[in-house]
């Protein structure tokens, strides 16, 4: 006969390997979807799709509100001044420097849209088209998120193709 106190650790030893079996699996599907979000699907899929040429993302804590949902131009300097408003001075400090970093040619034009506001920060961005205009999304984020104290405002200048913006 067994003693009992041997029986007793078979039920602990059950649960750990399904509980971490079932973790690996969450983190997996987690993965990819977080995978599909930076991609061209959807609506703007196909010809006239609009495409990233060059980007820069700027990051602060606690950086101030951003505007729309969608994607706006900031070819000059008055456009950019005005998507910059509603941030601290450093901050738009910030996203001036990345738009003057970006090399801008002829046929192409500059955006920015607020990406994303949390604990995560994004390392690149996508484009799509939506009813509303271009969408700049961002791509995958570090998984397992963190936690912070204070929220992350990311913005993403962007250099598109010329009449991205405006083509519908």
């Amino acid at each position: 006969m067994r003693p009992l106190g041997a029986l007793l650790h078979l039920p602990a030893a059950v649960l750990l390997t399904a509980s971490l079996a079932a973790c690996g699996g969450e983190a997996a599907d987690e993965r990819a979807e977080d995978g599909a979000v930076g991609t061209d699907a959807g609506v703007g899929e196909g010809a006239g799709a609009p495409v990233v040429l060059r980007e820069r993302l700027v990051t602060a804590t606690d950086a101030g509100e951003g505007p729309g949902e969608v994607a706006v131009p900031v070819g000059d300097d008055a456009a950019l001044a005005g998507f910059t408003a509603d941030f601290t001075e450093g901050f738009a400090s910030d996203v001036v420097e990345a738009a003057a970093a970006l090399e801008v040619e002829g046929d192409e034009e500059l955006a920015a849209q607020v990406v994303a506001i949390g604990c995560d920060e994004p390392t690149s961005v996508a484009a799509r088209r939506t009813p509303a205009g271009v969408v700049l999304e961002p791509g995958p984020l570090p998984s397992p998120g963190r936690q912070c104290f204070a929220p992350m405002t990311t913005v993403a200048v962007v250099v598109l193709e010329a009449g991205a913006l405006s083509a519908g």
